[in-house]
């Protein structure tokens, strides 16, 4: 072996080796990382972040002089032997929020803002035998070593080529697959044309025993279009870049702990077989929205994030008279939180009891929009009550005799329904309410500042509006129809059926003609849910006049789909369906249609969702096929075939986003042996942890949308990082853990946590008592 060759000599900087681990049999992975970047903390400037960086000679370990691979058991390997060809991908995987100056508005820092990982294939003169070992030798690339062991075997060998759930597969799934594909970079896809009818297997974990065998087969090419967008992955639209070979054990059900094996390559990560695995995604993603609860103390035994109550009158030092009342409605601000010089006149005075809110993860205001977290919670309990009970969440309303599902669906109606009374005692509202709770008007929130913190502006309650109102009113409905369904009363007393009346009859007195646009399919969403409750023929009659314009054909989203699946389960099991029941179920068929068998016939990965939908605000993170689980439950007697094609769906959908997915990863924080580590969440920046709670699904890949970035915070900021160029990089790849990005690492408990909590408890099977 030749010293000189490798460049062995004094290690100055170097990168340090994070695994090395076969890909195929034919191919050598070798991740490397290159330091760690210390973020600020509560009270800190972002400029006191720091990098410490020893980065990798890409330039020489791109050489396959670099390199030296040998064998004592492996007649080819006896002799060391450099590999045939190398390829690479590298990209930023975190980065530091500071700017040292502006060059025509783009921030440039003359220290380095960001660490990088770099993978490396080396690409072998002949396939490593099964069962024999093999001595990697680096050289100097590497701080950590020169010298890496390791043995390939089909059976114990973990390839990143092979794709799986990390959590696991009910039994009563429809379908099951694990994947095999994987994009080296400047070297293109794994091609696999050679693994065509080779046998994969299903390995009992601990023993590595086969108990279930077949054949590879292959599933979709490199260029196979995933996306009507295809400038979201070039040239192609594909996610992937990779042509994609499945492994197909959908007959399989005994329960136990696996691994998938396939010939050639090597085995998946650990995953289960369990009637309940579901569990674990809902509990986490759920309680994900708990830890996102504004107004109240977060602390144990409920949970080991804990934090001091924000924006609380009561609660928050600082915070009394900050809590303010205004009379003008968000739907005549004119922007996302008006201005002080259009609000400061409207404001009646600080309001005592209305907290309560969610917040999300760099701001901490209301929306309107926000209850659709209960709207989809609803649903999912509605949907599959047998599957929720008290208790399970570990959430302070436990032990309540409430399923906590329905729990964490009322904390924000019980927000509404304090802010409504609060402003009806104070004569400063006329019984609606307005849904906008923001500061911005009013100054920003300061660096190295958490919720709890934030105490030096006036915080403002927009004023009633139909919207708001009706939205409230249909959750309101909602919320007693499921109490009653659960044999329930509700714990604090609130009688939400009169709630629901009166709200609504509220805003159908106060919608002005130019709030109507806003209202129309929120107050279709009250009238169904009010029909559904009080089975009172006005309200039936007036969602029948709001739906006039759904036809068979019509794609259903939003409080469109809420409204027509509600009216539509009033109806199941009637003698004599009605014309318009009829019209609507087949309205849900067709969008659950277009959602779970269209689209996710078109995609390797078998994940559904709008075709249309952008890489942004979650596309590639989050599970968006509530419509699916609708249609189940309308086809589910009456056409079970369609059914069995919807459920299906709904599974392979959460396979993608809990592993199969390029990155081998689930996209929750805390879930699962790989997930995000680094997103935009300010309270967990300053929480003293350095850790994220569980729970935080964040919006993940961004599409490109320009060449140049402004600074840490754009999401394009990372593009810069990465080799081989932008656009040759798969969507689904695009992520870099850059905490500083809202655009990339934010989310909100409306788009992303609650969708997913929604459908992971429909899955999650029935609850154990």
């Amino acid at each position: 072996m030749s010293i000189g060759i490798l460049g062995i000599g004094t290690l100055v900087h170097a990168a340090d080796v994070i695994s090395v681990q076969p890909l195929t049999d034919n191919i050598l992975l070798i991740h490397f990382g290159e330091g760690k970047v210390t973020h600020h903390g509560i009270g800190q400037k972002r400029s006191d972040e720091q990098v410490v960086i020893s980065p990798l000679d890409v330039a020489r370990a791109s050489l396959t002089d670099s390199y030296l691979i040998s064998s004592k058991t492996d007649a080819s390997y006896r002799a060391p032997q450099h590999p045939a060809s190398t390829s690479r991908k590298s990209k930023g995987t975190d980065f530091a929020w500071f700017v040292d100056s502006f060059v025509d508005g783009h921030a440039v820092n003359k220290r380095p803002d960001h660490v990088s990982e770099h993978w490396l294939y080396l690409h072998l003169p002949k396939p490593m035998r099964p069962g024999q070992a093999y001595t990697l030798n680096l050289g100097s690339l590497a701080s950590n070593g020169p010298m890496w062991t390791l043995k390939f075997d089909p059976k114990t060998s973990t390839s990143e080529a092979v794709h799986v759930n990390l959590i696991g597969y009910a039994p009563i799934a429809p379908e099951k697959f694990g994947y095999v594909y994987h994009w080296m970079g400047d070297g293109g896809s794994l091609f696999l044309q050679s693994l065509k009818d080779r046998q994969f297997a299903l390995l009992e974990n601990s023993s590595r025993k086969p108990v279930f065998t077949g054949k590879v087969k292959f599933r979709k090419d490199e260029k196979n279009q995933e996306t009507y967008h295809k400038s979201d992955s070039p040239p192609y639209g594909n996610f992937l870049n990779a042509e994609v070979y499945e492994c197909d054990f959908s007959t399989f059900t005994r329960p136990g702990r696996y691994v998938l094996s396939v010939e050639g390559i090597g085995t998946s990560q650990t995953f289960a077989v369990n009637a309940d695995v579901y569990k674990e995604p809902f509990r986490v993603t759920a309680r994900g929205l708990y830890h996102n609860r504004s107004g109240i103390e977060l602390k144990k035994p409920f949970t080991e994030f804990t934090r001091p109550a924000p924006h609380n009158p009561a609660l928050t030092p600082g915070f009394k008279g900050k809590l303010v009342y205004s009379t003008l409605s968000s739907l005549d601000y004119n922007s996302e939180s008006g201005t002080k010089a259009m609000i400061e006149p409207t404001i009646k005075g600080p309001l005592d009891d209305a907290w309560g809110w969610y917040q999300d993860a760099g701001d901490w205001d209301s929306y309107s929009s926000h209850l659709r977290v209960a709207k989809e919670l609803l649903l999912a309990y509605e949907l599959a009550p047998k599957n929720f009970r008290d208790g399970e969440l570990n959430i302070p309303e436990s032990g309540n005799g409430v399923p906590d599902i329905l729990d964490e669906a009322a904390w924000l109606p019980r927000f509404c329904y304090r802010l409504r009374h609060e402003l009806l005692r104070k004569k400063w509202g006329t019984g609606g309410i307005g849904l906008r709770v923001a500061g911005d008007a009013f100054g920003g929130d300061g660096e190295g500042m958490p919720s709890w913190k934030d105490v030096n502006r006036l915080y403002v309650v927009s004023g009633e509006d139909a919207e708001a109102t009706y939205s409230y009113a249909g959750v309101a409905a909602n919320l007693a129809y499921c109490l009653e369904l659960a044999g329930a009363k509700d714990p604090g007393g609130v009688d939400w059926q009169k709630e629901a009346i009166e709200a609504y009859k509220w805003a159908a007195l106060n919608t002005p003609a130019r709030h109507e646009p806003k209202v129309k399919d929120v107050r279709a969403y009250a009238s169904a849910s009010l029909y559904r409750l009080t089975r009172d023929r006005d309200f039936e009659q007036a969602y029948a006049k709001q739906s006039s314009d759904i036809s068979a054909t019509t794609l259903l989203n939003g409080n469109r789909l809420y409204a027509a699946a509600t009216y539509a389960f009033s109806k199941m099991g009637s003698r004599g369906v009605s014309a318009l029941a009829t019209k609507l179920e087949a309205a849900i068929i067709h969008t659950a249609d277009f959602i779970c068998v269209e689209t996710r016939e078109k995609r390797a990965l078998r994940w559904g969702g709008d075709f249309g939908m952008p890489m942004l605000i979650g596309q590639q993170t989050t599970p968006w096929v509530l419509e699916g689980a609708i249609g189940y439950k309308i086809t589910q007697k009456n056409d079970p075939v369609r059914a069995k094609k919807y459920l299906a769906a709904l599974y392979t959908t959460c396979d993608y986003f809990l592993g199969t997915n390029a990155l081998n990863m689930t996209w929750v924080t805390g879930l699962g042996p790989r997930h995000p580590n680094q997103v935009f969440h300010m309270d967990d920046w300053y929480n003293g942890k350095n850790a994220f709670h569980p729970g935080i699904i964040p919006y993940g890949p961004w599409r490109k949308e320009k060449e140049v970035a402004a600074g840490p915070w754009d999401a394009d900021w990372p593009n810069s990082t990465v080799y081989p160029a932008i656009d040759k990089w798969p969507g689904n790849e695009r992520w870099y853990d850059n905490r500083c990005s809202p655009m990339n690492s934010e989310f909100t408990i409306h788009q992303n946590t609650a969708p997913a909590a929604a459908i992971f408890g429909f899955l999650c099977g029935e609850a154990k008592k």
